[in-house]
């Protein structure tokens, strides 16, 4: 399976992956989970994408630190690692394709939303249960598709400004993906071909993620909000479309 092909296809798919990783903070299995499951099965792509996102998480998330607020992250990050459990099991079990077009469609809803969305008003009081619902569901995405979408959705609504949004994120999913980690050594998800991708990502995530750093140096909030959004939209149809057409 490792031959030279797949080896400049999978660096190729990671590369441009961590790019958009070190421009906006998440986002690199929207972009390369696709790509590289034309080749490889979910199962060595979503935890063989986590051993490369955990340190780059851990990063990013020491790099802000002082903007986010820890009171409004640490509960919504326990209710998010409770549904990774389920959505692990998940994973183990041939689940069936109608789940990733569902979660397409969310996706791209919440996209729709975000992009016609008014100009938020940072004193009203959000609504508890609401953050802990998407947290827990988000959870489960997680588990089952490495993509915890639904939370950045949250975030990104809540936070104060861009630093507040990429610093929490990045926390909550450094956390999430030990977690997860944890549980894929422990029910042999983390198999040969999982570690093999691992160190083939190597060098792409360190240049993808210093080139997205670099680029996002150079780009104001607003054009990183909206880059964000469009992230939202091409995520959704391409969760969707590849649920549908290839059933998988």
């Amino acid at each position: 399976m490792w031959n030279v092909e797949v080896i400049f296809f999978v660096l190729i798919a990671q590369m441009l992956g961590y790019v958009i990783k070190g421009l906006t903070g998440f986002g690199n299995p929207l972009i390369s989970a696709p790509l590289l499951s034309m080749r490889l099965d979910n199962a060595i792509i979503t935890p063989g994408t986590l051993l490369l996102d955990t340190p780059i998480n851990a990063f990013i998330a020491w790099k802000k630190r002082d903007q986010f607020q820890w009171q409004k992250i640490v509960p919504i990050l326990l209710v998010n690692l409770t549904g990774v459990l389920p959505g692990v099991l998940l994973l183990k079990m041939s689940f069936p394709w109608v789940l990733k077009a569902v979660l397409g469609i969310l996706v791209l809803v919440l996209g729709i939303e975000m992009a016609t969305r008014g100009r938020r008003n940072h004193e009203k009081q959000q609504k508890q249960w609401v953050g802990l619902a998407v947290a827990f569901v988000s959870g489960i995405c997680a588990g089952l598709f490495g993509i915890n979408m639904l939370m950045v959705a949250y975030l990104e609504r809540n936070a104060r400004n861009y630093d507040e949004f990429k610093g929490s994120m990045c926390f909550l999913f450094l956390t999430e993906n030990l977690f997860r980690m944890g549980i894929y050594l422990m029910t042999g998800l983390i198999t040969t071909d999982v570690l093999i991708l691992g160190v083939i990502t190597v060098p792409a995530a360190i240049l993808g993620v210093l080139a997205g750093s670099a680029l996002s140096k150079h780009l104001p909030e607003q054009r990183m909000r909206q880059c964000v959004v469009v992230l939202f939209l091409l995520s959704g149809i391409s969760i969707f479309v590849k649920a549908v057409v290839f059933r998988t």
